[in-house]
């Protein structure tokens, strides 16, 4: 048996029952947040851009588009909703590896909507894609060189979305491994290396496409199509199709049933990138600390890891909120202005002139050690020295951002408020309370019943 086999095998046979309750809280409270998203962001411009685009190709189907009151064919779908769920910049976070839920979870739920799942069903195929997203993105080892040239996300986590979506089908390990053949020749390319130049692309990891060729694959495998059943093995095996020069096949199914990727998936308060909560983080704690405004503040220095020096300090981001989200001034002149991005990012800040000029205040350079613990540990180190008027100098560090593993918590009490504030004013707080509830509760129900609450007409 191949190793691409045995991985669909072992994929094929995971059953609801088998899953800790631990985990089973995990996915609920990570469909509920992605949820969240993909109505958020349907408001956002790059989503009105997205989804009329699709609708011009979708004469309709069984599945929700978020926020709206289309509903397309489940790739469709499933691309409307993934590109929603990443405008924000308040989608899951697994530190190393992206946003593995955009990739997944839209996929999963659109498919479930078309069969007619159980709410266990969803569950389990969303464990089921989360583990096989992020299984394979530890397995990929790319050296340090080739990671600093030849990186991506979606390229890899399209898998997640295919095993989610061939889970909900029901197909056997041979189906599996077929749409795991046929999964590489619909994933994007790897561009994160790309996606900083400016201006930067509203698709950022193109999570949107990842969902929509994930089913694209296993609907072929529907229509009598069969793929390469050895794509992971080898020396030319999809390690090498994603730019890796280096992978580690043992990574893919060493611990499996008993070490969950999925519980060390975080949630994100802020609406920025990653990279950055630390930072905000610690600003948050001397603002809360320390009681000053913005007016008693002369300067702040940020430091931390190299590579987000590079890339998170550019030129002011005037033109789009995806931009925004990739810049640490503007993430932290938002806290000091009370104009926090927990709700996401405001289009209309683009051009605050108040807001520009207290980002001119706050300098970045690189921490000492920062970067080895980034490369090494996957940590996020930030120190934030704020000097006041006074000449008072206040400073806090951090290295696990609020919401990851590990890091200042954020839990279910956090991600239903954070739900409840984004989705409400797409869908109003009555439909938002009830949808809320129906997926604290998915288990007891069929995603179609869950998600009724959230029918826009």
């Amino acid at each position: 048996m191949s190793l691409t086999e045995n991985i669909a095998t072992t994929v094929a046979s995971l059953t609801y029952d088998e899953l800790p309750e631990r985990v089973r809280d995990k996915a609920r409270l990570l469909v509920l947040d992605h949820v969240g998203c993909m109505i958020g962001g349907s408001r956002t411009h790059g989503a009105k851009q997205m989804t009329p685009y699709l609708g011009r190709t979708d004469s309709g189907g069984p599945s929700t588009v978020f926020g709206t009151p289309l509903r397309f064919h489940p790739a469709n779908a499933a691309h409307a909703n993934g590109h929603s769920a990443s405008m924000l910049s308040l989608d899951d976070s697994y530190i190393g590896f992206g946003h593995p839920g955009a990739s997944l979870i839209p996929a999963a739920l659109a498919v479930a909507e078309e069969v007619d799942s159980s709410g266990r069903e969803l569950i389990a195929a969303i464990v089921g894609g989360y583990e096989m997203s992020l299984r394979l993105g530890a397995a990929l080892r790319p050296s340090e060189d080739r990671n600093r040239q030849v990186w991506g996300y979606a390229s890899w986590q399209i898998f997640g979305a295919c095993t989610a979506a061939s889970l909900l089908h029901r197909f056997t390990g041979a189906q599996i491994a077929d749409t795991y053949g046929l999964t590489p020749m619909h994933a994007p390319l790897p561009f994160l290396r790309k996606f900083y130049s400016r201006p930067m692309s509203l698709l950022k990891n193109n999570y949107g496409w990842a969902n929509k060729g994930a089913i694209t694959a296993v609907d072929l495998v529907r229509a009598g199509f069969h793929g390469n059943r050895t794509i992971f093995d080898g020396g030319d095996g999809f390690w090498a199709m994603a730019g890796s020069d280096r992978f580690e096949p043992r990574d893919m199914l060493e611990g499996w049933g008993q070490r969950y990727f999925i519980l060390d998936t975080g949630f994100k308060p802020y609406g920025v990138c990653r990279c950055i909560h630390t930072a905000i983080d610690c600003l948050r704690a001397l603002l809360a600390r320390h009681r000053f405004g913005c007016t008693d503040v002369k300067s702040i220095h940020v430091e931390t890891v190299s590579e987000f020096v590079r890339d998170f300090n550019g030129p002011w981001p005037d033109s789009s909120t995806v931009e925004a989200a990739f810049h640490i001034p503007y993430a932290l002149a938002l806290e000091l202005l009370d104009k926090s991005s927990a709700t996401g990012l405001r289009e209309e800040d683009l051009l605050d002139e108040n807001l520009k000029n207290t980002a001119a205040l706050i300098d970045v350079s690189t921490l000492a050690g920062a970067d080895e613990k980034f490369y090494a540990q996957r940590l996020l180190p930030a120190r934030v020295s704020v000097t006041l008027h006074s000449g008072e100098t206040l400073s806090a560090e951090a290295e696990i951002p609020t919401g990851a593993p590990g890091g200042p918590p954020f839990g279910s009490a956090e991600v239903g408020a954070k739900f409840l504030t984004i989705a409400s004013p797409v869908i109003g707080e009555a439909k938002a309370a009830s949808l809320k509830e129906a997926l604290l509760k998915l288990e007891d129900l069929s995603v179609r019943d869950a998600l009724k609450s959230c029918a826009m007409t």
